[in-house]
């Protein structure tokens, strides 16, 4: 599957490009919800980097034990939001996601 992007091409099954990190749709549906857990790319994020297709990388706001926070711009809402990826290997655990969603809430 070919990144829109940047053109790499990817494995079909692949979620997101492992060149850039942008979301790789079967289709033209780009929305993702804000709940919605999603695979961390195995690349950086630089500025100007988009991630699942709809969150370009401005700067990186921190990082920590369970990942890194981004400030982004949501290009579907048109505002500057935070974003925060986790660890893949933390990612796994269901008790983390449960935490991390009792997060986003607060």
């Amino acid at each position: 599957m070919e990144c829109p992007k940047c053109h790499f091409d990817n494995p079909e099954d692949s979620g997101f490009c492992s060149k850039c990190g942008t979301q790789l749709l079967p289709s033209e549906e780009s929305a993702v919800s804000p709940t919605e857990t999603l695979e961390t790319p195995t690349e950086e994020l630089t500025r100007g980097t988009t991630f699942a297709g709809r969150y370009e990388i401005i700067e990186e706001l921190g990082k920590g034990g369970m990942g890194k926070v981004y400030r982004v711009e949501d290009k579907k809402i048109k505002q500057e939001v935070a974003l925060k990826l986790i660890k893949p290997e933390i990612a796994s655990d269901k008790k983390t996601i449960e935490r991390f969603s009792n997060e986003l809430k607060t």
